[in-house]
């Protein structure tokens, strides 16, 4: 078959992911469409790239051309980005996916875009879906699970001498919060642990206009001592050689899109501790293969045993990494490929 992404937000590519940090968004579409060429069919993703090229048979283009080519396609899939919902392609399928809510003063011109062009919402969050008008109840849906890519499965390395926590989620996700309980109660506890703050914004060493994230640096300068320490995000090659130094990822965000690195943490063999939200029960198992609570005494409490009693931390090591919560990209787009043949293609 022929596919048409679109998607309006960085410069990325294929190669991205061993290049750079990029966000879940991103690389789920990378390693969507890396699976659906492994299948046979022709790909061209629009975005916002400096140059055309071809990487591994997968053709991204600029935007710009998508007013000079012949767009036509089986399946056209538009990336969460409302402004190219009317972009005139001849398409079998049109599919929208959503991977974040919907702002409140767009959600009415999106749904007569989506109405009129006769979309389908493609999605993998049942509470981004709940947070929609009444209205979009006359859209069609459809349901997918996001993958996990197979070099997280790979990983066998671990190193049970680590007492390092990892943190990835959005610096404004309750990161205040976990900042409180790692001084007040974990790092008195373990004086020698350490806890790593993967993020792009608050690796930079200026302050912006942004005065939620500046009281977070400052707060992050007078608890340098405590053992948090913030990081670069890194490309991918590089993040997963690094993972054998973690041994738990927390994780304080209530955010519904937020599901892939605590995915990609357990396939790695880190379990992953984190507060309660719509959708977590989703991606953990509660006393398995990681922690659920939003008591900070009990969600301190679960990151010391893990960073100080291997026996703990090996036992949800190996049953992480047995999750089926967790799945692969193959079969991920094999599950896509039967619900479009089966609802929309062959119906």
């Amino acid at each position: 078959m022929k596919y048409i992404f679109i998607e309006n937000s960085l410069d990325f590519t294929s190669n991205s992911l061993n290049l750079k940090a990029i966000d879940s968004a991103q690389k789920n579409l990378i390693n969507f469409v890396k699976e659906l060429k492994k299948k046979g069919h022709h790909i061209t993703i629009y975005n916002n790239t400096k140059k055309n090229v071809n990487e591994e048979g997968i053709f991204w283009k600029k935007l710009t051309c998508l007013a000079e080519d012949k767009l036509d396609a089986d399946i056209l899939i538009v990336c969460n980005e409302q402004n190219y919902i009317d972009v005139k392609v001849k398409a079998s399928v049109k599919l929208y996916w959503l991977t974040s809510e919907i702002q409140e003063d767009d959600k009415n011109s999106i749904l007569i875009g989506l109405i009129k062009n006769k979309f389908i919402i493609m999605h993998s969050s049942y509470s981004l879906i709940s947070h929609l008008p009444n209205a979009y109840n006359y859209i069609p849906k459809f349901f997918f699970d996001v993958g996990v890519s197979d070099i997280y499965f790979q990983n066998t390395k671990y190193d049970v001498t680590s007492s390092k926590a990892l943190v990835t989620s959005h610096p404004l996700r309750g990161l205040d919060w976990l900042i409180e309980i790692w001084v007040n109660i974990i790092s008195l506890k373990l004086p020698w642990a350490e806890m790593h703050v993967y993020s792009q914004t608050l690796s930079k060493n200026k302050f912006i206009k942004n005065v939620k994230i500046n009281n977070l640096k400052l707060k992050l300068i007078k608890y340098k001592n405590n053992g948090i320490h913030v990081l670069k995000p890194l490309a991918e090659p590089k993040f997963i050689e690094n993972l054998i130094n973690y041994k738990v990822h927390l994780n304080p965000s209530n955010a519904i899109n937020s599901s892939l690195s605590i995915l990609e943490s357990q396939a790695a063999g880190i379990p992953v501790v984190s507060i309660n939200n719509t959708e977590i029960q989703n991606y953990i198992y509660h006393n398995e293969t990681g922690f659920i609570t939003d008591d900070a005494n009990i969600f301190s409490k679960k990151v010391i045993d893990i960073l100080s009693d291997n026996a703990t931390f090996l036992r949800f090591r190996s049953n992480s990494k047995l999750n089926n919560r967790i799945k692969s990209w193959k079969d991920v787009i094999e599950n896509f490929e039967t619900k479009i043949n089966e609802n929309f293609i062959n119906r």
